[in-house]
């Protein structure tokens, strides 16, 4: 998803709002007929993701006889079309949001009352505050755990690591040595292609500080991060975003060509359900894992009458009813984990207990998340493309100790904007 640099200008936006064709209902203008109770909700995903928001707008309408949820599933380029949406002033009553992107979109959203005490942790609700205030409802959690090779670690003698503790940072470097072998496409790597900035939230560091005012990958931290990233890959450890480019690391896993996969989501389920060999099992990101994504729903600022009593109601009943939380789960689908502690366990029976789907549960329950700044998409691409583009994070050659603070300071610059 793309988050533009600011609201595009009204007349710009009516102009492209008729070129954004989805192929669902346009989003309702909510700003007209007060005394009506129906109302319009938009969010983005797969087919799977958008099933489960569908079922979770079904089973609302059917706990409110009379009531209407029209949704407008956004298949491409969301956040750019919620803009030009609000721009134009036919925003839908409900969209779906994520933590990482509110700063940049709470001008337009209401702001809600959210009782923290209704979910499993408090950085749930508390991701989804901008400027002290709550502008969206929290309703799923999407924290990330790592899959590991069974067969792989028995052939190289390793001990399985623990279901519920995390390995540190260099416990992991060792395993991936000692799984990492053969030459060419045969060879197996002990470690999946690594995420700059997950690795760092996992080595303790952040992209930007607690309050978002500065960026700070190009700390202490940040660089000594970047240097075991480094490593990994020049010994061969891990592929290099080089080795896997157009290729699916899901897929190199099915082949056995990884010994871990450490950046397994709610959403990778699907795809390892279908995979029998090698045998797998979850276990928790090394270090304080990565930062787990939070999805909001937020409400209209032009939502009022009975349609705002509306918004109110859906997404109290998403975020906290049992049966809709249990909509998150889909088949052997998942957009996220429920949040809150009677539908939590719902996730883990997807798969048999040996897959470790609990895993899912652990992690959320310690989950970081980071800061939402505005224009973060633009802000933090301009970060990664820096650094892909010049240090052996990417394709460049440089020494991530020369790059990495220049990017910083302009990163920073660009917060302050």
């Amino acid at each position: 998803m793309k988050l533009p640099n600011r609201l595009i200008p009204a007349m710009a936006a009516v102009l492209l709002a008729a070129g954004c064709a989805t192929g669902s209902p346009p989003a309702a203008n909510t700003g007209g007929d007060s005394g009506n109770a129906d109302i319009s909700f938009s969010f983005w995903g797969t087919n799977s993701e958008a099933a489960s928001l569908k079922a979770i707008a079904a089973a609302f309408e059917k706990a409110n006889p009379g009531t209407k949820v029209t949704t407008n599933w956004i298949q491409a380029d969301y956040e750019q079309k919620l803009q030009t949406s609000i721009a134009a002033g036919t925003q839908s009553t409900v969209m779906e949001i994520s933590n990482t992107s509110l700063a940049g979109f709470a001008p337009s959203f209401a702001e809600q009352q959210v009782d923290p005490g209704k979910f499993v942790q408090p950085n749930i609700s508390e991701s989804l505050k901008y400027d002290g205030k709550y502008y969206a409802m929290p309703f799923t959690a999407k924290p990330k755990v790592m899959a590991i090779n069974v067969d792989a670690f028995k052939a190289a003698g390793l001990p399985l690591p623990s279901a519920t503790t995390p390995l540190t940072l260099d416990e992991y470097q060792e395993v991936a040595a000692k799984l990492s072998h053969g030459e060419g496409k045969s060879r197996v790597y002990g470690a999946s292609n690594l995420w700059f900035k997950g690795w760092l939230t996992a080595a303790g560091g952040g992209f930007y500080n607690a309050d978002a005012t500065a960026c700070t990958f190009g700390d202490a931290q940040g660089l000594k991060t970047a240097q075991y990233l480094v490593d990994m890959q020049k010994n061969r450890y891990a592929p290099t975003s080089l080795d896997i480019q157009g290729q699916d690391q899901a897929q190199w896993f099915a082949a056995g060509r990884l010994g871990t996969f450490s950046d397994f989501g709610p959403w990778t389920i699907a795809d390892f359900a279908k995979i029998s060999k090698p045998n797998w099992t979850l276990v928790p990101v090394p270090g304080k894992g990565f930062p787990m994504e939070v999805g909001g729903l937020a409400i209209s600022k032009r939502a009022s009458g009975k349609q705002l009593e509306t918004a109110k109601k859906f997404v109290e009943f998403a975020s906290s009813n049992p049966d809709a939380q249990k909509q998150l789960i889909q088949g052997n689908t998942a957009l996220g984990v429920p949040i809150i502690a009677e539908s939590t366990g719902t996730l883990e029976k997807v798969l048999p207990a040996e897959r470790n789907l609990a895993a899912f549960t652990t992690a959320m329950k310690t989950g970081l998340v980071s800061p939402s700044v505005p224009r973060e998409a633009q802000i933090s691409g301009d970060a990664d493309k820096g650094i892909t583009s010049y240090t052996a994070l990417g394709s460049g050659k440089d020494d991530v100790a020369k790059i990495l603070p220049g990017l910083n300071d302009k990163c920073t610059a660009a917060l302050k904007q």
